[in-house]
This record gives C-alpha cells, sequence and structure tokens, in this order.
C-alpha cells in the first residue's frame, strides 16, 4: 500500500485508489484542526487512517503483528458479524493499545453501502464525496477521543456533533427529536456490544439520544462537556458528575435527560449545528 504523512497521522491507500485519498486527506487536515481547537484532544500517537476497500484488509493490516496472530486465532469469534457490518459501514475505528487504525470506504464503495438506517436519521446529501468527508470526521474523532473510555451514547453524540462543526450546519433531522419525545426508556444507553442491527429503532434511538444530549451540552453547558473531556474517567462518575453540573439526581438523570434535552431545543433549536 501507498502511504503518506499528514496532519499528525499516516494514510494508506492502494494506488488505484489515490483520488478518494486525496478526499480523503483533505478531510483529516479539516477534521484534525476542528478536533484539537473544539475539543481540546491530542492527535493521538499513533494514528492511521486507511482507504477501505474491504473489510479483511483493513483489520489486518491496521494491527499490529501480534495482534495479528490474536485475530488469526479468534477469527471465527468475529468475522461473521464484522463481514455482515461492512453493508452498512462507511467507516471504523479500531484501537490497539497506542495504535488507533481508522477506516473509510471510498466513495465509490460508500454509494454501494446500505444506508437505510442513515437515512433515518441524517439530512439528506446527494453528494456522496461531501458524506465520505464527514464519515472521515466522525470516524477520526472517535480516533482522538477513544484513550476517554467515554460512554457509548457521548462518544457517537461527541463525532456527530463534530461533523456538524465541520459541515457548518446541523446533519442530524430535526424532526428526530421526536424520538427523545416518544420513545424515552428512563434507562442508561446500552452498550455498543447489546446494540444489533436486527434492531433498527433502538439503533436510531441510541444514536439520536447520543448526538441531542451531546448537543444540548455543547451549547447550553459548553465548560461542563469539556470538563468530561479533560481526563479519563468511569461512565458513572462522569454521569453523576453531569448530573450535578444540571442540577439533576445522578439517580433520576437518565429518566429525566431526553424531555429535558427535547423541552430545551424546542424553543433554542437553530438550524446551525452550534
Amino acid at each position: 500500500m501507498e502511504s503518506k504523512q499528514i496532519a499528525g497521522l499516516t494514510l494508506y491507500y492502494n494506488v488505484d485508489e489515490a483520488q478518494a485519498a486525496e478526499l480523503i486527506g483533505a478531510a483529516c487536515v479539516r477534521s484534525v484542526h476542528i478536533i484539537e481547537s473544539l475539543w481540546q484532544l491530542p492527535v493521538p500517537e499513533v494514528l492511521r487512517v486507511y482507504v477501505m476497500t474491504g473489510w479483511m484488509q483493513f483489520v489486518f493490516h491496521s494491527a499490529p503483528w501480534h495482534w495479528r496472530l490474536l485475530l488469526m486465532a479468534s477469527f471465527p469469534l468475529w468475522a461473521l458479524r464484522v463481514r455482515h457490518l461492512w453493508r452498512f459501514a462507511g467507516g471504523w475505528a479500531q484501537c490497539y493499545g497506542k495504535r488507533h487504525a481508522i477506516g473509510i470506504k471510498p466513495p465509490r464503495l460508500y454509494a454501494e453501502s446500505d444506508r437505510s438506517l442513515g437515512e433515518r436519521i441524517f439530512v439528506s446529501i446527494d453528494d456522496v464525496n461531501q458524506k465520505v468527508q464527514h464519515v472521515t470526521c466522525h470516524e477520526l474523532t472517535h480516533g482522538f477521543s477513544s484513550y476517554l473510555k467515554l460512554p457509548s451514547w457521548l462518544n457517537e453524540g461527541l463525532a456527530m456533533v463534530t461533523v456538524d462543526r465541520f459541515a457548518g450546519d446541523a446533519t442530524v433531522k430535526p424532526a428526530t427529536l421526536e424520538v427523545l419525545r416518544t420513545q424515552s426508556q428512563g434507562q442508561r444507553p446500552q452498550g455498543y456490544r447489546r446494540l444489533s442491527m436486527r434492531d433498527p429503532d433502538a439503533l436510531v434511538y441510541h444514536y439520536v439520544r447520543g448526538y441531542w444530549i451531546t448537543r444540548y451540552l455543547v451549547e447550553a453547558y459548553p465548560d461542563s462537556l469539556r470538563g468530561l473531556l479533560r481526563e479519563r474517567q468511569g461512565h458513572k462518575s462522569l454521569e453523576a458528575s453531569l448530573a450535578g453540573d444540571l442540577g439533576l439526581s445522578p439517580v433520576t438523570f437518565w429518566s429525566e435527560i431526553d424531555a429535558l434535552t427535547a423541552a430545551w431545543f424546542s424553543t433554542n433549536l437553530t438550524t446551525s449545528g452550534g
């Protein structure tokens, strides 16, 4: 594979994907600047970005050699799930200790992906190149924040809000606020391991909830959110700290936050991504 250094990371691509590499590389440069300035997160010590043309090539090429041995030994345990997810994913973020690897599908493959889930969440964009740039920003945000081990709702919300800044406008449909009003379960969001493509409604709720709560924090409590990103902490500790900043009880936080967020945006919603 070809490689080049840009913005503190290494971009890998097949020679016949040079055009896609230019597009993704340009998105990396912009995204790194936005992530650093918006969240004050440092560039990971080792960050690789791949123009991802196949799930198996990406997984094995991005992994250190000793991880490859483990991946080969456990191949039957994860390969079917990853192959299934390939249909839907525009990009992936992997972490191997200090090595962070981001895979982004080139436009020609992204155009072939199943985007039915994303169509329920995101504002429609016809330009596939623009969508690939958004995916690049989203996955890079995961790469930058992975050392914090954030709860999954905040991990996704942070990436989605960052894409808003990249795009210069909101990228999530305003109508998805209704999901918070009608589907609120009053429970802590499920982790990734419990979510499944077999339950798209739960996935939509997970992403939408993470986005709107994070955006609410960005717009109404920006210092509180940045404070949560200063150092790694346990999920319960993070959420208890957040509840205190919002004047809520940690015990009732998840039973109140959806309605609180929806109510705030009912009078403060703008088309801007914040």
